[in-house]
């Protein structure tokens, strides 16, 4: 059954009518600000579309060059460790904040520990772990690069430092064999046979290599 119509309904305005004949009246009173409004918001639109796709080709581009500057190095004689390091460098200088960037810092402090250049292995792995989240696996491996760099320079407390922080990640997990026998090695150094004994066994505990097992085994042995 339809609701039935009173007299009183008749005599009042249509709710709808009044709420469009509101919002007409706001938007006529406000119409400058309005426009204003819905121009910056399309602009914001336009600047984050813009802004995202441009990220997209930087990481891209970046990426590429890494790739092709580490595809180099793997293939055999292709390029010298100067014309990569080189690359590497270049890849930094035109992409310094993308995350091909990053991991250039990284290899280029494994490329210049391998060489023995201490002071910019030590850079370039700082460099890395300014930047990369602490979750990441790398920042073990690069902090155990650090504790390898200074132990090549003959610093054996400072590179006790960096091997005790690489225990301290995330990832350590991954590599304690690693982690341990470094430890080891740098007590050892230090002249510190209980302490080396103890990393020594702990890594023997850890590793799954027959060879390093029997290592470590005999440094246990002749330490103890």
């Amino acid at each position: 059954m339809a609701a039935k119509i009173t007299p009183k309904d008749l005599q009042e305005p249509d709710k709808l009518q009044l709420l469009f004949l509101a919002a007409r009246t706001f938007v006529e009173k406000h119409r400058s600000r309005i426009v204003i409004g819905a121009g910056l918001f399309v602009l914001l639109v336009i600047l984050s579309g813009g802004w995202y796709i441009y990220q997209l080709q930087y990481e891209r581009t970046a990426e590429k060059i890494y790739s092709r500057v580490f595809e180099s190095m793997m293939k055999e004689f292709a390029t010298s460790e100067l014309e990569t390091i080189k690359g590497y460098k270049d890849l930094i200088a035109q992409f310094p904040r993308s995350h091909a960037a990053l991991s250039a810092h990284y290899r280029l402090g494994n490329l210049y520990l391998n060489r023995r250049e201490i002071d910019a292995a030590t850079k370039a792995y700082e460099d890395f772990l300014r930047k990369v989240p602490k979750n990441s696996d790398l920042q073990t491996l690069a902090l155990n690069g650090l504790g390898t760099a200074y132990e090549f320079a003959m610093d054996y407390k400072q590179a006790l430092k960096y091997y005790e922080k690489a225990l301290e990640t995330s990832a350590a997990p991954s590599f304690e064999a690693m982690n341990y026998n470094n430890l080891g090695r740098t007590y050892e150094a230090l002249n510190n046979y209980p302490k080396a004994v103890e990393y020594y066994s702990k890594a023997h505990d850890k590793t799954i290599d027959p060879l390093m097992k029997l290592y470590l085994k005999r440094r246990v042995a002749q330490l103890s």
